[in-house]
């Protein structure tokens, strides 16, 4: 009976240590050196929020809780199939960007969400690009 109780009690505080083990706090992460290639385009406040996560399909987010922005890199096809590359930045459904076309020239963009990892671009010319996230 006693040796039942001792080993009761061997598992009960195994257990009690792993558990107490699996709560401690992950290590925090060193603060990234990471600068966004559209960095002219942010504000210094949301500089000091860029954030990057290889676990998402997302380049980098700036923001706070609730109020993100979400870089990605994307690439696509235009109107005539020719393949086109670049990165948008989105808040919510919309958002803006810039793609290089098949010529090599840089184009800027309005993107919109049209369904999972897909986005529907437009220039200022009306041209239509159908992209993905990368």
């Amino acid at each position: 009976m006693m040796k039942k109780l001792l080993k009761s009690i061997r598992v009960i505080l195994i257990i009690a240590l792993l558990s107490l083990n699996s709560c401690r706090e992950k290590e925090q992460q060193p603060p990234q050196n990471f600068v966004p290639a559209n960095a002219e385009d942010l504000t210094e406040e949301e500089l000091k929020k860029v954030h990057t996560d290889t676990n998402y399909k997302y380049e980098y987010r700036t923001g706070t809780s609730g109020d993100y922005g979400y870089s990605y890199n994307v690439s696509g096809y235009d109107d005539n199939g020719n393949e086109v590359t670049g990165n948008v930045s989105m808040e919510d459904k919309y958002g803006t960007g810039t793609i290089t076309n098949s010529d090599g020239e840089e184009v800027d963009i309005n993107v919109e969400w049209i369904g999972y990892g897909e986005l529907k671009a437009t220039d200022q010319d009306g041209n239509e690009y159908e992209l993905a996230v990368d």
